[in-house]
């Protein structure tokens, strides 16, 4: 596997997922979960939900996102596949929404800085396209 090159000021994968472990570790502290609690209700929240479909529409979501992120700044799939230092492929994928679980933690945070949009302000559009999406606004 060929390793990818890190987009200007990314910490690296490691200190993502580090990051991530430390704020789902407070967030589970903060609401009283064991260990064992949180593990079981992240595994109930990842199971697609048959009667509203709502799984299924993030790889959508994703895909819209980031290719009208990407078009609005002028960028083309390769230009956006050189700056976060994802492959080509993948970058087609996404956009087509074959991705269909969203991608990991380390590949969201990519396009985020691939796009030059902080990680929150990405996630949050992310969510509010879902949510478009599961209404029929989109």
């Amino acid at each position: 596997m060929i390793p990818l090159k890190n987009p200007p000021g990314y910490p690296g994968d490691e200190a993502v997922r580090k990051a991530f472990g430390r704020a789902m570790r407070q967030a589970r502290l903060e609401c009283g979960l064991t260990i064992e609690q949180a593990e079981a209700a992240i595994r109930e929240g990842l199971k697609p939900d048959e009667a509203r479909n709502k799984f299924t529409r993030l790889g959508r979501a994703l895909g819209i996102l980031v290719r009208g992120l990407r078009e609005k700044k002028g960028m083309t799939r390769m230009q956006l596949a050189s700056s976060s230092g994802l492959p080509l492929r993948f970058i087609i994928l996404v956009e087509r929404g074959k991705v269909v679980s969203g991608g990991d933690i380390c590949q969201l945070t990519r396009l985020a800085y691939g796009l030059k949009y902080s990680v929150g302000q990405f996630l949050d559009e992310l969510t509010d396209v879902n949510e478009d999406l599961a209404v029929g606004a989109r």
